[in-house]
């Protein structure tokens, strides 16, 4: 009896995958294929799309330059030991440009910086990491600190301003950069630059024969 039972369950087995035509099976795995591509297609999306929405802007970094990344404290500076050395951005430092280096702001960032005894200001672009002693904020180039006089004190109280973007980009897009210098005649402006990099390469071949020559900011004409 039991005999006859199994048998006729296996029976009913065979019978089953009989009726189920490889049409049928072909169809189901296509309708998986499908669904499947269908969500990871989706994804890449919601990927693209939470990237670009966290993309920095101009009226971010305003926000910011108005707030947090306006700061007062010690500026220090760092001359010939470290003179076409490679630094965190990877160019030689030239002690003779004028750069810093900041501990968190973005690399290619130009800050304004006041010295507070005297009012002198410079502008830099930030290049490399630093300064590693603690209570300074910023660590001027050799050429930055001579502009703010303050190579015989070694360090000053300075406020620093952060101006542009990380591209060198002006924050306030109705100013550009221009290169000042002093004529027979009195003041004279070279410009407008909209890039940092440039009017520092304007300034440098100026330098020659104005070497009191400075980068300043000015509204567009």
């Amino acid at each position: 009896m039991n005999y006859f039972r199994w048998l006729s369950l296996g029976a009913a087995l065979v019978l089953s995958f009989v009726l189920v035509s490889p049409q049928s099976v072909a169809a189901a795995s296509k309708a998986k294929v499908e669904k499947t591509v269908s969500r990871d297609n989706s994804s890449p999306s919601k990927k693209s799309t939470a990237k670009n929405s966290s993309a920095p802007d101009k009226e971010v970094w305003q926000k910011r330059a108005q707030g947090s990344l306006s700061s007062v404290g010690i500026a220090s500076w760092y001359g010939k030991d470290f003179h076409m050395k490679p630094t965190a951005s990877g160019v030689k430092y030239d002690m003779y440009t004028f750069t810093a280096a900041h501990r968190t702001l973005p690399l290619g960032t130009v800050v304004k910086v006041t010295d507070a005894s005297n009012g002198k200001s410079v502008m830099v672009c930030v290049n490399d990491r630093g300064p590693y002693v603690s209570g300074r904020i910023i660590d001027l180039s050799y050429a930055a600190a001579e502009r703010l006089d303050l190579m015989d004190r070694g360090v000053g109280k300075v406020k620093v301003e952060v101006v542009s973007d990380e591209k060198g980009a002006l924050l306030n897009s109705a100013q550009a950069y221009y290169v000042r210098y002093e004529a027979g005649n009195g003041a004279k402006k070279v410009g407008p630059f909209a890039g940092f990099e440039d009017a520092a390469s304007m300034r440098e071949a100026l330098g020659k024969v104005h070497p009191e020559a400075e980068i300043i900011i000015a509204k567009t004409r």
